[in-house]
């Protein structure tokens, strides 16, 4: 139990339910982005805030419920018959009744944040309506606001840290005065805190990534906390950067943008604007494989990716200034991709006369010829592409990571999730976040090489301990071919993040209904999905790996133990892989229609410009 002062001064309970909170199934109701709340702001001039009264309190706990939340002082014990702070689930439960209270308000005149709502007009007229049915929809639902924290008719009011007027959002100066203020960090921990205040006006600040780069990098795992000039010169600058920070102007509806695009060894960057006014900066570090990437082309390929719903019938101008990148002629030593890119002016004449040297371009000018139909296909980014059929068992497999569960007893705050392709078989390896790549090897040795053989294939996500030195090399030793998933596309590495969310629900029942840690019993959850029935295949995991079901105990006296051996298990085998492969691609094909619905297809229209694939 804990006491959390108010800027009032007043004292607010908490209470620490780290063991509840481990047990409750979270409530993913989401909270808005400020950034997006500040987005319907433009054209108001009048503002009014509200706040709530302890907020939480106003909500009844379910009777049934009440004894969760007891907790005990030298005085007794104690239960809560309102919502108590401290619970994971609290500010999502708040915020999910305020909008059904507010839902037909919302972003018209209405912005609300858990406990905070601020209304805002363009005129006094408006106002006073807006405000007489905001406060008759808090009397009606029986909510009290603190009338010594509410401010009306305000032409500029602090709201979540921010001061928002007619021209715009600025940050607070009590916010600033206290990073201004903030003394020299002695402890990761401490840049760690600093970074997370300073971060939060980011978009405030242009090339924030880069002037952070210093201290970020003391705050990485198994770093080595040394304050050197270079860190002291970027603290600084973030504070100094924060007291000049401008006022970003709101976007204006019909009005151009003009997005100014840049990108460096060290991040990518660009910045907003309108009518020559800053509308937000947005800036990203650079990983250390992504660094390695063309950023060159990688800067230029972004404008492709701003949300078709922002630039719906706006005119953008891309204005991308390379001025950080240099000109660099790449050996294959130097693991760099970096370097100029240039269209010459013979590029379509040189197209034109290598053609006769492609064979499948060359098939399908025969078939015009003979007056045969020719299939020529246009893809998008959204369509799906399915992968070549598996032809074996554990040949062609997926694999992903499930970090941030309770840590055991054991140390195991991870699971490796691994997935044959065509079976469906999975393997559950409990692991440490803090697991070496060595130790990571000798578990798939032991766990997957050694039961099943090395694969042909890995299909993954672009973990950093897939994408280090070492697994490569490993692989590339046992003859296995590393695919990775696309980045910002997961429908590549579905398969394995499926499994993972059924494991995550599995997990949750193991914590709530079974005793001890959860890695005691990760072996039943895995034989638990590797007997479940899976309409991909249309039989159980178990049974398309082994070619017979599953002998278990829940049906011993309903099936009994068959045992098939020689020929007749080598031909029942063979015919369940035949009708797996055929399951497989009727799922597939049903997965692809499914995803593809949710995609808009690019329509080319006459003398529009395309690539042309000029190989198979």
């Amino acid at each position: 139990m804990l006491f959390v002062k108010k800027k009032d001064g007043t004292l607010r309970l908490c209470i620490d339910y780290i063991q509840l909170n481990k047990v409750k199934i979270r409530n993913k109701y989401p909270l808005p982005r400020i950034d997006d709340l500040f987005d319907q702001l433009r054209g108001a001039s009048l503002f009014s805030k509200i706040d709530l009264r302890s907020g939480y309190h106003q909500l009844k706990v379910r009777e049934s419920d009440i004894a969760k939340t007891a907790f005990k002082t030298r005085y007794g014990h104690y239960e809560f018959r309102v919502m108590p702070f401290g619970l994971t689930n609290a500010p999502a439960v708040f915020m999910d009744f305020m909008n059904r209270i507010f839902h037909q308000y919302l972003d018209q005149f209405v912005i609300v944040f858990i406990d905070d709502i601020l209304v805002y007009s363009v005129d006094r007229e408006s106002h006073e309506e807006h405000l007489r049915i905001v406060l008759q929809t808090l009397r009606d639902k029986q909510l009290y606001a603190k009338f010594s924290k509410c401010e009306f008719w305000l032409e500029q009011v602090v709201f979540l840290g921010h001061v928002v007027s007619a021209k715009g959002v600025g940050v607070d100066p009590q916010k600033v005065e206290a990073v201004v203020n903030w003394e020299r960090p002695t402890s990761a921990t401490e840049v760690r805190s600093f970074l997370g205040l300073a971060g939060y006006y980011r978009r405030f600040i242009e090339d924030f990534s880069r002037l952070a780069l210093p201290l970020t990098a003391m705050t990485r795992k198994n770093a080595k906390f040394e304050w050197s000039d270079k860190c002291e010169q970027s603290f600084q600058e973030l504070k100094k950067r924060l007291v000049t920070a401008p006022i970003l102007a709101l976007l204006v509806t019909g009005k151009d943008y003009v997005i100014y695009c840049d990108a460096s060894r060290l991040g990518l960057g660009c910045v907003l604007m309108q009518d020559e006014n800053v509308i937000a900066y947005a800036l990203r570090q650079l990983k250390e494989h992504e660094c390695k990437a063309n950023v060159v082309a990688d800067a230029l390929s972004r404008k492709s990716r701003l949300p078709k719903s922002v630039l719906c019938g706006i005119q953008v101008a891309l204005l991308n200034e390379l001025r950080g990148s240099k000109v660099v002629v790449t050996t294959e030593d130097s693991g760099s991709l970096l370097a100029q890119f240039q269209v010459r002016s013979s590029l379509v004449t040189e197209i034109v006369r290598r053609q006769p040297e492609d064979s499948n371009l060359q098939k399908k000018l025969g078939k015009s010829k003979k007056g045969l139909e020719v299939e020529f296909e246009l893809r998008t980014d959204g369509a799906i592409v399915k992968q070549e059929m598996p032809k074996w068992k554990w040949k062609h497999i997926i694999m992903d990571f499930l970090f941030g569960l309770p840590r055991t007893s054991s140390g195991h705050d991870g699971i490796w999730v691994i997935v044959d392709r065509l079976t469906k078989t999975v393997r559950f390896i409990s692991i440490k976040a803090t697991s070496t790549l060595d130790q990571l090897a000798r578990l798939y040795v032991d766990k997957i090489v050694s039961q099943y053989g090395a694969p042909v294939s890995i299909v993954s996500d672009r973990d950093p301990r897939f994408t280090s030195k070492f697994w490569p090399s490993l692989q590339k030793g046992m003859g296995t071919r590393l695919k990775f998933s696309t980045s910002f596309h997961p429908y590549t590495d579905g398969q394995s993040e499926g499994t993972i969310q059924t494991l995550e629900d599995m997990l949750r029942a193991c914590v709530l209904q079974l005793k001890g840690s959860w890695d005691t019993h990760l072996s039943l959850m895995e034989f638990a999905y590797n007997n479940s029935y899976q309409s991909s295949i249309g039989m159980a995991p178990y049974e398309a790996l082994y070619g017979r079901p599953c002998r278990t105990p829940v049906c011993w006296n309903e099936v009994g133990e068959q045992k098939l051996v020689g020929l007749e298990l080598v031909q029942i085998t063979t015919n369940n892989i035949k009708l797996i492969r055929e399951n497989m691609r009727i799922a597939q094909d049903r997965q692809k229609s499914y995803a593809d619905k949710r995609q808009r297809n690019l329509e080319f229209q006459v003398r529009d410009q395309v690539f042309l694939k000029l190989s198979p």
